[in-house]
């Protein structure tokens, strides 16, 4: 067989491989598999896909990500400070090189993508992040998926969610190929974590199945109605007047980012999301317990407006002030296996 046989064959061969592989299924496909095969308790660990899809994570700098962090037109181009923090994260085995800021309470990401090779001039490759809000639980990020260098744009849907929406781009070697799209939604569970009580207070114990009723209902969604989860009792007239009048002085019931009440143990020894209530969305009711009303919040913990993991309860006697908190609560959400995953294909 003559050489322009052998060339021709060659390259028939290859782009009948490429061609099964564009068939194939997409990166996105293909992450939604392995997810629907993971064991429930797999969920319960920080990356359960982690076998599969690598995130790049700062090294080494090399000197071409040093030339970008100190360029003024990349920092520019993020809208760095002149002081302010460049990050320079390198998508390995290729030129691509991701340049990011990060500003505000909202922890919001500015990003551009770079080819830079050592010696060589920089330039600017497009990855349509123009269209994606890059704050709080969304970021861009370089990653390695199924070993495919990729660009990755998502991240958990809020932030008190555990679902997670990613649109991956894989690298082609001289560009961006095309995007896909891949959700996993979970199941979650709700865990007693730390009860604190007054001196004396003997609510503290009986108060813990109603704290439970309080944040699972808080999780749901649902409206929070005293007397359903009194058994039908109405709340009379003192006690709605008292919930309606609630103070707002610091550590007391109306207080806007309301410390959980400790009763003397460490605060230092909770995290900063867990020692307070966030103000993002604190609900307050009567309930009853042990033949009495007494007087509730529900709520995330968090920082101001910001939401972490665990749903606070706290209890007080009217009409509320700092003085009057008898009890409190901590529940841990947490996943507990895989509702659905779902993948497409497109931007």
């Amino acid at each position: 067989m003559n050489k322009g046989i052998w060339a021709g064959l060659a390259l028939a061969l290859s782009w009948s491989a490429g061609a099964a592989d564009a068939a194939g299924p997409s990166l996105c496909a293909r992450l939604a598999d392995e997810a629907r095969r993971l064991p429930a308790a797999a969920w319960a660990g920080p990356e359960p896909l982690g076998r599969w899809l690598n995130w790049a994570e700062p090294g080494e700098p090399s000197a071409a990500a040093q030339a970008l962090a100190a360029d003024p037109q990349w920092r520019e181009r993020v809208g760095a400070s002149a002081g302010g923090v460049v990050g320079v994260r390198h998508l390995a085995g290729t030129p691509v090189h991701l340049v990011e800021s990060f500003a505000g309470t909202a922890n919001c990401q500015s990003a551009v993508l770079v080819e830079a090779r050592a010696g060589g001039p920089a330039r600017e490759l497009p990855a349509g992040l123009d269209d994606v809000d890059l704050c709080t639980t969304r970021s861009a990020r370089l990653a390695q998926v199924f070993g495919h260098p990729a660009l990755v744009v998502g991240g958990t849907t809020t932030m008190t969610s555990e679902d997670h929406r990613y649109r991956i781009t894989p690298w082609a070697g001289t560009g961006w190929g095309p995007s896909c799209r891949v959700e996993w939604r979970l199941r979650t569970a709700l865990e007693s974590a730390s009860r604190y009580c007054a001196p004396g207070a003997a609510v503290c114990e009986a108060g813990q199945p109603v704290a439970r009723q309080l944040a699972l209902a808080y999780e749901s969604g649902g409206p929070l109605e005293a007397q359903r989860l009194a058994g039908g009792r109405q709340p009379d007239v003192a006690m709605l007047d008292a919930l309606a009048s609630a103070p707002t002085d610091d550590g007391a019931l109306g207080d806007l980012n309301l410390p959980l009440p400790l009763f003397g143990a460490d605060r230092a020894a909770l995290a900063p999301m867990d020692a307070q209530f966030s103000n993002a969305d604190p609900r307050r009711l009567p309930v009853f317990i042990g033949g009495r009303w007494w007087l509730a919040i529900v709520g995330r913990g968090g920082v101001g407006w910001r939401e972490g993991g665990a749903v606070l309860v706290a209890l007080f006697a009217p009409p509320g002030r700092a003085g009057d908190a008898v009890a409190s609560y901590q529940f841990l959400v947490g996943p507990a296996g895989l509702r659905e995953a779902v993948a497409r294909d497109g931007r």
